[in-house]
């Protein structure tokens, strides 16, 4: 399957599913973007969706494309009709195709149809803009003036960050839910969630997550790159947290 955005060929990437069946979805790194057919998010094992958390943040390294508003769905080529939807952690954006033939969303945005993020208040952003002027949209890589702008002028995406709360809980729980998915056995399953490595973890994403938006903006970068909010939250958290 080619990106609908920018046309290169996507990666196949194969998770399993709640059921323990494999979903295959599509990733275009350079994009930012996921492709999945019909109803493959709500599919998604926990573990999965960690999976991805991962993987969303290693695509840093693959550059950044701006993302196209008007795109076509990659199997009928039909118009793919921007579509806000409600999730736990408020609404979310992405394209769909009329067909029925899946849905495009942009990495940043399924982490917030997923209760991983937040959009800053005005006050946030003020406070941000003393520190740094622009910054790059985390859902369609365009750049956006704190100054000036209290939203992306490209594709209307609210400036935000990872909700420390949010995630912090959305871990815990996705960790436990897992841990109950895979291990059979009632008593084995309590040993490992009980396990001093797993209350080691816990105790770090909490102290870890206590921090405002300025202060991952210390993570190195090329000259002249803009910040990307989510990018470098993702990044904190996976030192905290999953990279062990």
């Amino acid at each position: 399957m080619h990106c609908p955005s920018c046309s290169i060929a996507m990666e196949s990437v194969a998770l399993a599913s709640h059921v323990g069946t494999t979903v295959n979805i599509d990733v275009c790194g350079p994009c930012h973007v996921i492709w999945f057919d019909h109803m493959e998010s709500t599919s998604l094992s926990p573990g999965s969706v960690i999976e991805l958390f991962k993987r969303l943040y290693a695509a840093r390294g693959s550059g950044r494309n701006l993302l196209k508003i008007m795109v076509a769905c990659p199997h009928c080529q039909s118009s793919l009709k921007s579509t806000t939807d409600l999730a736990k952690g408020g609404r979310f954006s992405y394209s769909r195709c009329a067909n029925g033939h899946g849905r495009l969303i942009s990495f940043s945005q399924f982490l917030r149809e997923k209760n991983f993020l937040r959009s800053l208040q005005p006050h946030e952003i003020s406070a941000l803009s003393v520190k740094v002027k622009q910054i790059r949209c985390s859902s369609c890589g365009g750049p956006i003036n704190l100054e000036a702008d209290k939203a992306c002028t490209h594709c209307g995406a609210a400036i935000s960050v990872l909700d420390e709360a949010a995630v912090e809980k959305a871990l815990l729980t996705l960790q436990a839910r897992e841990v109950q998915r895979t291990t059979p056995d009632p008593s084995r399953m309590n040993q490992v969630l009980l396990a001093p490595d797993a209350a080691e973890r816990r105790a770090r994403i909490h102290t870890g997550m206590q921090h405002s938006p300025t202060d991952w903006l210390n993570e190195p970068r090329p000259a002249g790159a803009l910040t990307d909010l989510v990018e470098v939250g993702i990044g904190a958290v996976l030192a905290l947290w999953l990279s062990n």
